[in-house]
């Protein structure tokens, strides 16, 4: 092992990241209404691809990110034609090894479940509108995201039903345009 050079490659690789997050950093305050603030890159990139969704599939609907202060909803949806309602985003990435959602908490009207590739693509997408999750407790905790294309994994209890990561998709290209012209090749998930 030659750890100077290992060292020094590792601090090229951090430099990478570091640009990678002070770009998104940059795009999160020059244009708050499409990606959150926060530090929790991963997380506002899954509320960046739930509000793409909603914005594809309630057109007129008007969109709004909740602010910190907001812990049972991220974005709530007001729809000039039905009714409000309030989702709150979970998103867990490829890179979490026991895909342990963060905790869910009371206040909203639907759970967008996103999962991330190790591109930060997304390869799993649920809706969980099963209210009765939304009990007694202050918060959910220790919940566990599905793995695509593997049936019976996620929490028990939570009806996370099919993966509609093809919809999502679908909105995204629409919304976004043309996906390989923004360097996004979504793959097949992953086994």
């Amino acid at each position: 092992m030659d750890l100077r050079k290992e060292a020094a490659e590792i601090q090229q690789v951090i430099l990478s990241y570091a640009l990678a997050y002070q770009a998104l950093q940059n795009w999160q305050e020059k244009s708050p209404v499409l990606i959150p603030p926060g530090d929790q890159k991963t997380g506002c990139i899954g509320e960046f691809y739930v509000y793409l969704y909603l914005s594809d599939q309630f057109p007129d609907s008007t969109l709004t990110y909740g602010n910190h202060s907001q812990k049972g909803w991220d974005i709530e949806l007001s729809n000039p034609t039905a009714v409000d309602f309030k989702i709150q985003v979970k998103t867990v990435s490829a890179y979490s090894k026991t895909r342990t959602i963060s905790p869910i908490h009371r206040g909203w009207d639907q759970l967008h479940v996103v999962y991330l590739n190790k591109m930060l693509e997304p390869e799993g997408f649920w809706i969980v509108r099963d209210i009765a999750l939304d009990g007694g407790e202050t918060s959910l905790k220790g919940r566990k995201c599905p793995k695509p294309g593997k049936a019976g994994t996620g929490s028990k209890g939570i009806d996370f039903g099919v993966n509609k990561i093809e919809d999502l998709r679908l909105s995204i290209e629409r919304q976004v345009g043309t996906i390989g012209n923004h360097g996004l090749s979504f793959s097949a998930p992953s086994s």
